[in-house]
């Protein structure tokens, strides 16, 4: 126990050697409200970092306009490492394709840090609906054109949103999008036979789904999920979607490389823990270990998978 005790010291004052760590208090700015997945897994991550770097990191949520008010708030904050965005899909990807204008700019305006989690989109389905796989559900939606697919999503311009958009024009069916505010109230509206399917993280669909509310028709991964592992993926079942919602610190543009890099080190020794690796994966998410430059590749890897699509489907959020 001591030995750990001082390991974990001298981890700390490690990390702490530069102006990372000179902070007395650091914010991580989270993009939506507090209490759902996001903010609940940073809060996690920021007692984690209280402990390895001895500053006073607090959660700051700025929910609002699919991620712009944080976005905004970070982007024109000091660049000196004590104000990190819990970055998303939304704020540092689909924005750029779905607003003509921006106050802000995903790609000038950041520079990533360190990913966090992603949980990848499973395709949901009411428990009574005649199909149990997306197989099924696209031979039936063939077959009665005049009666297209309800499908709701936590609202216009989400990942879910478009991914849902894409598996619809990818298999030639039409899939009515009905938007709500949020996915607590699509959920709902699923379970209560309103509406058809729902593409949703698997991070906030877990509990329904092993409560038997909801059945899983697909999972929009590279692979199989452990927590699912009788799932088929959605590639298995002859379709190529593969969406995820994922989270990870980007900093204000100009933040030192030194400070960038330890604030690095410190996500990875917490996303190294087992038990947190434990509770993110009996969530539905998956830790995202890697440098900064891996974080970087794997945005810009977002960017030439999704806009594209954005563009080519019209979707817009004006």
């Amino acid at each position: 126990m001591i030995d750990r005790l001082l390991a974990v010291g001298i981890a700390a004052i490690a990390l702490c050697s530069g102006s990372a760590c000179a902070q007395d208090q650091i914010s991580l700015v989270v993009p939506f409200a507090a209490g759902g997945p996001t903010d609940q897994i940073t809060r996690l991550i920021a007692g984690d970092l209280t402990r390895l770097t001895g500053a006073n990191v607090i959660v700051d949520n700025k929910p609002g306009a699919a991620g712009i008010v944080a976005a905004q708030y970070v982007a024109n904050a000091r660049p000196d490492g004590s104000v990190y965005m819990v970055g998303s899909p939304s704020s540092l990807v689909l924005n750029q394709g779905l607003y003509k204008k921006l106050p802000y700019d995903p790609e000038r305006d950041f520079v990533p840090v360190a990913g966090l989690t992603r949980s990848p989109l499973v395709l949901v389905a009411n428990d009574k609906r005649p199909y149990d796989n997306a197989a099924e559900l696209v031979r039936l939606a063939r077959q009665n054109p005049a009666n297209p697919v309800k499908m709701g999503t936590p609202g216009s311009g989400t990942i879910p949103h478009i991914a849902g958009s894409y598996f619809a024009n990818l298999v030639g069916i039409e899939m009515l999008d009905v938007p709500f505010k949020g996915v607590a109230p699509a959920v709902v509206s699923l379970m209560s036979g309103d509406i058809d399917v729902v593409f949703d993280t698997l991070s906030t669909s877990t509990a329904n789904i092993a409560a038997g509310k909801l059945k899983v028709l697909g999972i929009a991964s590279d692979s199989r999920f452990a927590l699912l592992p009788n799932v088929p993926t959605m590639r298995e079942q002859g379709f190529d979607v593969q969406a995820s919602s994922w989270f990870g610190l980007v900093a204000p543009a100009r933040t030192p490389s030194a400070t960038v890099d330890k604030m690095n080190q410190a996500i990875n020794r917490i996303l190294a823990d087992p038990a947190f690796a434990r509770k993110l994966l009996d969530g539905g998410s998956e830790p995202m270990p890697g440098s900064a430059a891996q974080f970087a590749a794997f945005i810009e890897g977002e960017r030439k998978r999704w806009l594209p699509v954005v563009r080519r489907l019209e979707l817009s959020a004006d």
